[in-house]
Formats: C-alpha cells, structure tokens, sequence
C-alpha cells in the first residue's frame, strides 16, 4: 500500500514538473524574436545590442551572448544572436530583421 501511495506521488512530481517545462518553453516561442517568423525588427545595429541586454531566461537567470549568425530569406536578412543562460547553461535564439538597416 504505502508502495503503491510512493508510486502515485513520484508520478505527480513528474506530470508536474513536465507541465512547468511545456509551459516555459511555450512561453519562451512566443517572445520577441523567438522565430524567424516573428523577428525583432531593427533600423540600427546597436538596437540589437539593447534587446539582448534587457533579455533573462526562464530560469530567472542572465543571459551572455554565445553567437552570431546571419542569414538572407528572399529579399529580407536576419541576424540571429544565440544566448546561454549562466545559471541553467539553457540557450535561445533571438531572431532580427535587419532589412532595413541596408536602405
């Protein structure tokens, strides 16, 4: 019985912990720049350095810079910063759209 009590405890731990994980990360694609289909729109260059600055991960952890990258869709061009928490070591990708800069 008291096997059976420990079974269906560790079980809730698990579904909850589970539920707080879909929730974090389903928070975390819906911010801005999440995805290349919701990218921080830029004019300047130095505007990405003040997005990424205000940026904390899920954890409630500080974020550095780990990369950058660039990319070109058809005739829009991004510039994706890769960041990794100090505290959880999780990482995101912020996504620009830096089209505008080139005009």
């Amino acid at each position: 019985m008291i096997g059976l009590l420990m079974g269906i405890a560790v079980l809730a731990a698990v579904l909850a912990v589970g539920a707080r994980h879909l929730q974090k990360s389903r928070a975390a694609r819906r911010r801005r720049g999440a995805t290349i289909y919701r990218p921080v729109l830029v004019r300047r260059f130095d505007e990405i350095d003040a997005e990424l600055q205000g940026r904390v991960c899920t954890c409630g952890g500080a974020f550095k810079v780990a990369g950058e990258t660039s990319r070109t869709a058809g005739d829009r061009r991004f510039r994706i910063a890769r960041l990794v928490c100090v505290e959880c070591e999780g990482d995101e990708f912020v996504y620009f759209d830096v089209t505008a800069t080139f005009h």
